[in-house]
């Protein structure tokens, strides 16, 4: 014992010393001990004039908390240095409830500075069991414990301090104001009568605070009683008044029962929204389909980049509802407006976009924003104009190739067969999103001029127009485009075979397949696949006897997939050739036969499939299991 004491005794020493390390090495050791010597040596490195161990010091002690901790930390708030008497109130709250027996006995100090303190800190504290002491500080002879007192009484919120807060207001004038706030913050019905009876106040802070704590009580029966305050000259009090009703439609779901004058509260209204008060913001915005003015719509227009997400979407769709009527406003709004604005105001215009607005937009093709010119081409194709056909012309020249892809996209809607040339152009930009859009506006054109440009187009130089050539016929899908496809199946270059081949597989109606089924021998292999899966997606079951030479391609992929095209096929007839896959030198053509055989429902499968479960490869075995669960289930 007598060597822990030395221990500690050497540390306390050491906390003098000039050495910053050797000061915060004792504080260490120091909280490495219960006892109160090293609790008092951490009280006393409260002072030390490093920031860094002093809030060592506070960490340590807040851990080790316990009566003598909060007695000593209690001594300090009568310290002369600020700093220190902060910190230590600091340290007793996060002591949390441990503290408040000590702090209860400490409310009888001599020093009504430091009874303050105390009250001050049992509120923050904010534990029940220091409810009756506080409430005998209501009687403090010093006022401004008094009114600390009704203070931490609100902070705590328990209803067992109402009556001693009411007799505080009925009897105490200079702490009336914090103790209708603590009322308030206390939240008990039954107080409603005594701040009522304040509405009558000509103090306008009392009046305020009452009118305040009755909105935070939250009961809907209030409302009538607030809303004569609403035409207060004051309108600092009439904002009050509506703040409060306000907090009770929110406590009753938005019904209170009443009308109320919301037009006189616009500027307040949306001054809310601005700043990012979420419950005016909410009471706000779920009037709004039943508010309508165009000061109040302006008034929206101009808060849309201080909401969020959510409530963005909210406006959105309310704007959207009230329709074209809002157009003009919209338009108005949007040449001042941020680039997210902008954006946000083209969303919800582009629901009733119309010939009339699209030509007050036309002003916006040469905003300085892609995003805004990408999004405005979009908008101006749907508006079904054609007198914006110049300006998305201009557009599809733009500098950015996102917007020349929207605008080429829009252009589809509107164009003729005038513009073919032109959209043709688009073909040869240089980013693929750009030539597939100048594609499908081709594609929306359609008609024979078009069909005979791409036909053209499948023997171009560039190999990229034979692409998309072929890809356009397929999509167009007119049976006069099936005889340049079946044609394209002997383009030199493979890309095209592919694409031709695919094309056809999309308009189905194929009468002459001979051309897919010689490019089942095609050197390409991807050409070879796209080849059975046209000729089954055109002929279904009768293809699979065309196909089933694929079986034995050299090509592992081209097996797989002719496997897999056949089991979903749903013939038995070739199934036999299908076992022969399982005895594959190739792992997945093995797994590919097993599933098949299992789609097919082939029993005669299972003892070849059996043999698989002693495969070395898990994979294998857990095919083999899964076709022969299956096939089992057959009948």
């Amino acid at each position: 014992m007598t060597h822990v004491i030395d221990q500690i005794s050497e540390l306390l020493i050491q906390l003098q010393s000039p050495d910053f390390y050797e000061r915060e090495s004792a504080v260490r050791e120091l909280g490495e001990y219960g006892r109160d010597e090293a609790v008092a040596g951490l009280v006393i490195a409260m002072e030390d004039p490093d920031l860094g161990i002093r809030e060592l010091a506070a960490d340590l002690l807040t851990k080790i908390g316990g009566e003598v901790t909060s007695q000593l930390l209690i001594s300090f708030l009568a310290h002369d240095d600020i700093a220190t008497r902060n910190l230590a109130a600091e340290i007793l709250v996060r002591i949390g409830a441990d503290s408040v027996p000590s702090l209860i006995a400490g409310l009888d100090n001599d020093d009504h500075d430091v009874r303050k303190f105390i009250v001050d800190v049992l509120g923050l504290i904010k534990d029940d069991q220091a409810v009756p002491a506080i409430c005998e500080r209501l009687k403090d002879d010093n006022i401004n414990i008094v009114c600390s007192a009704a203070e931490a009484l609100g902070e705590i919120g328990s209803p067992d301090a109402v009556e001693h807060l009411i007799e505080t207001i009925r009897q105490t004038a200079d702490a009336r104001l914090q103790a209708v706030e603590a009322l308030g913050k206390i939240g008990d019905p039954t107080t409603l009568p005594e701040l009522e009876a304040m509405l009558e106040t000509n103090d306008p802070m009392i009046l305020y605070a009452a009118i305040e704590a009755i909105g935070h009580i939250g009961q809907k029966e209030s409302v009538e009683r607030l809303s004569g305050l609403l035409d207060h000259a004051d309108n600092t009090i009439a904002e009050a008044a509506l703040m409060a009703t306000i907090n009770i439609s929110i406590a009753n779901n938005g019904r209170i029962g009443c009308d109320l004058p919301l037009d006189k509260f616009t500027d307040f209204l949306f001054e809310g929204i601005r700043n990012k008060n979420d419950r005016i913001t909410r009471f706000t915005l779920d009037r709004l389909s039943h508010w309508y003015g165009s000061n109040v719509i302006e008034s929206l227009l101009d808060v849309l980049e201080h909401v969020d997400e959510n409530d963005l979407d909210r406006i959105t769709r309310v704007l959207g509802e009230f329709g074209g009527s809002v157009s003009h406003l919209i338009v108005k709004k949007i040449a001042q407006a941020t680039t997210p604005v902008k954006l946000t105001l083209l969303e919800i215009i582009k629901e009733f976009i119309d010939d009339d607005i699209a030509g007050e937009l036309l002003p916006m093709a040469g905003d300085a924003d892609p995003d805004v010119r990408r999004k405005l081409a979009h908008i101006l194709g749907m508006s079904g104009s054609p007198k914006v056909v110049p300006a998305l012309k201009e557009l599809a020249t733009d500098k950015n190739g996102h917007v020349r892809s929207a605008a080429y996209g829009a252009l589809g809607w509107l164009c003729s067969v005038e513009e073919i040339d032109f959209l043709f152009e688009g073909l040869n930009d240089k980013y693929s999103d750009v030539r597939e859009a100048a594609m499908g506006a081709l594609i929306f054109v359609g008609g024979p001029e078009v069909v005979r440009r791409f036909n053209d187009d499948l023997y171009n130089d560039d190999v990229e127009r034979q692409r998309l050539a072929a890809t356009a016929l397929g999509m167009i899908g007119d049976a006069d485009v099936v005889p340049p496809l079946l044609s394209a199946i002997n383009h030199p270059e493979p890309s095209i075979r592919k694409s031709a081949i695919n094309a056809l597989a999309k308009i189905r109606e194929v009468e002459n397949t001979s051309p897919l089924i010689l490019a089942l021998s095609d050197e390409n292999s991807s050409v070879r696949k796209a080849a059975a899966t046209a000729l089954v997606t055109i002929n279904g079951e009768e293809a699979v006897s065309e196909i089933r030479l694929l079986l034995h391609d050299d090509d592992i992929w081209v097996r797989y997939h002719a496997i897999n095209l056949i089991g979903d096929a749903g013939s038995k007839e070739h199934a036999d050739e299908i076992m022969s896959c399982l005895d594959s030198d190739q792992d997945i053509v093995k797994i590919a036969a097993a599933r098949a055989l299992s789609k097919l429902g082939y029993r005669d499968a299972i003892p070849a499939i059996d043999s698989l479960r002693g495969d070395k490869n898990q994979d294998i075995v857990e095919a083999a299991e899964q076709a022969i669960s299956v096939l089992q289930e057959v009948k």
